[in-house]
């Protein structure tokens, strides 16, 4: 995997690099101007950028790329001070966001939703050899939280065979299906809390064990609905947990502890669809989505 990061502070570079070279291909850029150099001669399978940042800015860049046709799944890294600027980046393509101070143990399990995630397919309709409209897919998926690329993998491959799906809309999918398995995996189908997530988290890097062992335990299924239309796509995603009130999450910009971790969630899928809504009991979520090209 190929990660190009963005910081104009030298000693966050080099942690960065020093954390994440054994493990990713990573290349460093200093400001705005030489990233966009970087990221137009080269391939990246995702950009970690600082907002504030000498010569263009972290928002600037995206544009930039964004304006070049590059549709790179792009995170950003911001202070406090301008969380609304971080916020409105998501409109033009960022798919995450971190607070600074941030942890770096928190920002792999961001990286790891990224990596191996692209399955390599002839789409046919491209060379207009095959047409594909309208349709319905129902998936059983027997959880483990390891996998959760595999299963994205799997859904995208279905969606992306509709002519009418850019790569815009596939990258907004993909970052809304991401959080609603999530979710259903850790607090459906392994029963953890937002409270009890964050304590497993402070005590072991083990997290991804636990959630499996969890799921293992009390083998409760996942059932994905797909409808797809050439207006747009409707998700549904329902697990056999005893659901939530979304009343009791915090909003990630009333509560910025942890990182985002309790709410974040909820909050990009909210930032990459039209709708969303839940059952009472809320373990059952639905999300519609038009396709880009029908705005």
């Amino acid at each position: 995997m190929k990660i190009l990061f963005v910081d104009d502070e030298e000693n966050i570079r080099e942690l960065f690099l020093e954390y994440f070279k054994n493990e990713y291909e990573v290349t460093l850029a200093a400001d705005g101007m030489e990233a966009l150099d970087i990221a137009l001669s080269q391939q990246f399978d995702l950009i970690i950028s600082d907002i504030s940042l000498p010569k263009l800015n972290g928002v600037q860049f995206i544009k930039k790329l964004r304006f070049e046709g590059n549709i790179t799944p792009f995170i950003v890294i911001t202070g406090d001070s301008d969380i609304q600027l971080a916020i409105d980046v998501f409109r033009i393509g960022a798919v995450d966001f971190f607070l600074k101070p941030f942890r770096m143990d928190s920002l792999r399990r961001r990286i790891e939703k990224y990596a191996d995630t692209d399955v390599d397919l002839k789409v046919l309709f491209r060379n207009q050899e095959i047409s594909f409209h309208d349709s319905e897919l129902n998936i059983e998926i027997f959880p483990r939280i390891k996998n959760i690329n595999k299963y994205v993998a799997i859904i995208i491959e279905h969606i992306q065979l509709n002519p009418i799906v850019n790569e815009e809309d596939l990258l907004s999918i993909k970052v809304v299906l991401y959080e609603l398995l999530a979710n259903a995996i850790e607090h459906g189908s392994a029963g953890i809390t937002y409270k009890e997530k964050q304590s497993i988290l402070e005590s072991t890097d083990q997290y991804f064990e636990k959630v499996d062992e969890l799921c293992q335990k009390y083998n409760r299924r996942i059932y994905v609905l797909l409808k797809i239309s050439d207006e747009g796509i409707v998700i549904k995603v329902q697990d056999q947990g005893s659901g939530f009130n979304l009343k009791e999450i915090p909003s990630p910009l009333d509560d910025h502890t942890g990182n985002l971790l309790n709410g974040r969630g909820i909050f990009l899928v909210r930032m990459n669809i039209d709708s969303i809504s839940y059952n009472e009991k809320g373990n059952e979520v639905t999300v519609t989505k038009s396709w880009t090209s029908k705005n």
